[in-house]
């Protein structure tokens, strides 16, 4: 009678330790696991999110438009990369902007030509005729500037219209976008001249400003 009772008391005792060494079920081993797999999910969700957040920002705020300069009687493509800060009344009415300073930075393919520099004032001209519902937003720009690639310098003057929506957001970011094509003439004042065409986007910050 003794043994079958110190038999019961043993496994009174170290029963529900076995249990929970052996037993994979049990909620404790479940929300370890359950925390182990949220903690990898986390760590690559890091390891993917931040790179595309910062990614996605340096676009938002100097987005890119391709296009061609044709100089000395040669094409080749370009690359560019623009940013600007917007003035003007049509901020505070949630309209882009009245006038821009923009700054830009041109990449060249073909090694016989530099890549060059580009700071410019530009007139936002808005023709809201167009669609009147204002879901998007047409305009043109007529611009006038400096360019320069190291050690030569001369001068830029473009037109370009653009579309945009003040509905939608480039990535959920602070800078408005428009989306256009550009002409620009530009001259050296050394003598050279070229011409260059491109299309793309063109960023400009326009908050908080009167």
């Amino acid at each position: 009678m003794t043994r079958p009772i110190f038999t019961l008391i043993l496994l009174a005792m170290f029963g529900p330790l076995l249990t929970y060494c052996q037993d994979s079920t049990s909620t404790e081993f479940q929300s370890t696991e359950t925390t182990t797999y949220e903690d990898a999910i986390e760590i690559a969700s890091t390891v993917v999110l931040v790179p595309l957040a910062i990614g996605s920002t340096v676009i938002s705020a100097i987005p890119p438009s391709g296009g061609m300069v044709m100089r000395d009687g040669k094409i080749n493509g370009i690359l560019t990369f623009e940013t600007g800060v917007g003035f003007g009344e049509k901020i505070d009415l949630k309209r882009f902007s009245d006038a821009r300073f923009t700054i830009g930075y041109t990449h060249v393919f073909a090694q016989d030509q530099k890549d060059f520099f580009r700071f410019e004032a530009e007139k936002d001209f808005h023709i809201s005729f167009v669609d009147r519902r204002e879901l998007f937003l047409f305009g043109v720009s007529p611009s006038a500037g400096i360019i320069t690639d190291f050690p030569s310098t001369g001068y830029s003057l473009g037109v370009s219209s653009w579309l945009m929506t003040p509905w939608l957001s480039y990535f959920g970011f602070i800078p408005q976008h428009t989306f256009g094509i550009t002409y620009r003439y530009n001259k050296y004042f050394g003598g050279k001249e070229f011409g260059e065409i491109s299309a793309g986007m063109s960023a400009a910050f326009t908050w908080g400003w009167q």
